[in-house]
């Protein structure tokens, strides 16, 4: 091959680029050739970018050229290895073929061996057969994929694994004759098992023995089970309870002595007896109970509109108890709970109520308004009023009371 000189090239001291002008380095250029600088020394071609880009080592020696006359030569032997290449793939190939011949051989045999199977293992010998086939094929392929390997080595390289792939399918096939001997016999073992002793007609009574039953099973299942004894109408039996005495008893009950028995009669439940009416004390007792559970409303102030910053003292409905408070006021035709809601300093919106206590008694229910408004708009207070009620500083006020059980 010629050495490639088209263009010139730039370099530079201590640097391993080379950039080309009119250059075509990936054509004409390959890693490992010489390259012959500006400077008159070799370097090593080390690596191509592009057309106009390579690298060398060891670094460029020289002065400076921004447009110096190069030189690529090829080190490479091209040619022989080329030649290498295709003798070694030759032989594999020979070598490969004779394998499977050898192999061809060796399923033909198998096949009929499997053909010569018992006839009640024809399945199974067809599944041989198929395999056998099957091998066949395989090795029609393989003499094919070997005819195109010759043009190559990698070409090789395949049909010596499709070789591979026949060789496992005639270990099959053997096996599959084999198992298909082995069903065969298995076969014929099943059907002499079945058929040895068994009757061709009779009736039930032809049978004289059944395994896993003895005569005496078989023949209480013919005739039912004895009835248990040592059951009589008082008395229990060793294997069972005393029948009752006759149908008419039939609602009676079987006591822990073993005899049957009545039902208890009449409405005798402890001590307590007759209607809950006939029960004074307990009716006392019920009645006080419910007396001490409820609710009740109070008006404030008369019923008249509260003021707001103020304070409105309510007596207690259940003097002496303590009891729960809810103040409600009256907007828009709605009984509600107000809320309270305050803001920076001492400004309050609301109404709220709830119970003193002293320290030996509770006391009386304490009604307080907000220092601007008895109620608060719902959205900024939660109050279940409508929304945009406002802020209302003179409304009727009632207080619901619940008594806490004690």
């Amino acid at each position: 091959m010629t050495w490639y000189k088209t263009g010139t090239v730039a370099v530079t001291p201590g640097s391993n680029a080379v950039l080309g002008t009119g250059t075509s380095f990936i054509a004409n250029a390959r890693v490992g050739d010489a390259f012959r600088g500006p400077d008159g020394e070799w370097y090593e071609v080390t690596n191509i970018a592009s057309d106009t880009a390579v690298s060398i080592a060891p670094n460029y020696q020289g002065v400076a050229e921004v447009a110096g006359g190069y030189s690529l030569a090829p080190m490479q032997g091209y040619v022989k290895d080329s030649a290498d290449a295709l003798r070694a793939a030759t032989q594999v190939i020979a070598s490969g073929v004779a394998d499977m011949q050898e192999q061809v051989a060796a399923a033909t045999e198998a096949a009929t061996s499997a053909g010569r199977s018992k006839t009640a293992a024809t399945e199974q010998a067809g599944i041989a057969t198929a395999a056998a086939e099957a091998s066949t094929d395989n090795k029609d392929a393989a003499q094919l994929a070997a005819q195109q390997s010759l043009g190559s080595a990698q070409t090789s390289g395949t049909a010596a694994e499709r070789s591979e792939t026949a060789r496992d399918s005639i270990i099959q096939s053997e096996q599959a004759a084999a198992a298909s001997a082995a069903a065969a016999a298995d076969s014929a073992e099943q059907a002499e098992a079945v058929t040895v002793g068994k009757a061709a007609s009779g009736d039930n009574n032809d049978i004289t023995s059944l395994r896993a039953l003895t005569a005496d099973g078989f023949d209480r299942i013919r005739q039912g089970l004895a009835p248990l004894v040592g059951a009589t109408a008082s008395v229990a039996g060793v294997k069972g309870l005393v029948p009752p005495p006759s149908i008419a008893d039939r609602l009676k009950v079987l006591s822990g002595a073993g005899t049957w028995v009545p039902l208890p009669t009449g409405a005798a439940w402890g001590a307590i007896t007759g209607t809950l009416s006939a029960q004074t004390d307990l009716q006392q007792a019920l009645d006080a109970l419910s007396s001490r559970i409820g609710a009740t409303m109070v008006n404030v102030n008369g019923g008249a509109n509260l003021a707001v910053n103020q304070i409105y003292t309510v007596t207690n409905p259940f003097p002496n108890e303590t009891i729960i408070c809810e103040a409600q006021v009256l907007f828009g035709g709605v009984w509600a709970n107000p809320r309270w809601f305050g803001t920076s300093g001492t400004t309050t919106y609301g109404t709220t109520a709830g119970q003193r206590f002293s320290t030996t008694a509770p006391g009386d229910i304490y009604v307080r308004t907000g220092t601007s408004a008895m109620t608060v708009e719902p959205s900024a207070g939660g109050s279940a009023f409508p929304a945009g009620m406002g802020n209302q500083a003179a409304l009727p006020c009632r207080v619901l009371v619940w008594r806490v059980k004690s």
